[in-house]
């Protein structure tokens, strides 16, 4: 198989996966709706940055280091577990407050490290992504790849999760979705903190499985 069709390959597994509603997905669009296209745009960089650093550490062989240590991939299950939960409980506890803008340069620039820190931390705390980055690239590449084959596969993932989370950010930041969220804000909250606190309990669940052997 050549290189080039190793690399179209990669891009179109991790664009796929991506279409999955997710963690990563739930905050950015949420964020999107609820706040600003910059705020929105900032999550889906933070959950970007996210995406590269598992698909660097999987290339370099971290995915491997941790498979083979049985109780530090339920660690990290029930690290992104109890941050997925708390997220969750934060959105559902604050879905019937009324939406504040926040206003003056120094709020806007802490605010930004906020929302970038949150998309950063969602993506980095799901372990699950350093086993499919793994998964993906031991199945695709050959075992000794050219570095630039390498260099090649962290661009796409790094590409592929850039533009897919800024569209993500960019339609939901629109006014149109935003006059419908803001309609239905408790619902649509509630659902979001829903599906966030189910993905950490099944996450939790998962780490328990592994246990800590």
């Amino acid at each position: 198989m050549s290189h080039g069709v190793v690399l179209g390959s990669v891009f179109v597994v991790h664009l796929l996966a991506m279409l999955s509603p997710g963690p990563n997905v739930l905050v950015v669009t949420q964020t999107a709706a609820s706040r600003t296209r910059r705020a929105g745009l900032l999550v889906a960089l933070g959950v970007a940055t996210g995406a590269a650093l598992w698909s660097a550490a999987a290339l370099l062989g971290l995915s491997v280091l941790i498979a083979s240590v049985p109780w530090a991939q339920g660690a990290l299950r029930l690290i992104g577990g109890v941050y997925l939960l708390y997220l969750g409980f934060r959105l559902w506890r604050g879905a019937d407050r009324p939406l504040a803008l926040p206003a003056g340069d120094a709020t806007s620039a802490q605010s930004g490290w906020q929302a970038y820190r949150l998309g950063l931390l969602t993506n980095l705390t799901n372990p699950k992504a350093l086993v499919f980055y793994g998964s993906v690239f031991a199945a695709l590449l050959t075992p000794d790849p050219p570095a630039w084959v390498k260099l090649a596969a962290f661009a796409i993932v790094a590409a592929n999760a850039t533009l897919w989370h800024a569209a993500l950010a960019c339609f939901f930041s629109i006014a149109l979705t935003q006059q419908v969220y803001r309609r239905a804000k408790g619902w649509i909250d509630r659902l979001a903190a829903l599906a966030l606190a189910l993905l950490g309990l099944r996450m939790l669940l998962a780490g328990t499985a592994g246990g800590f052997d």
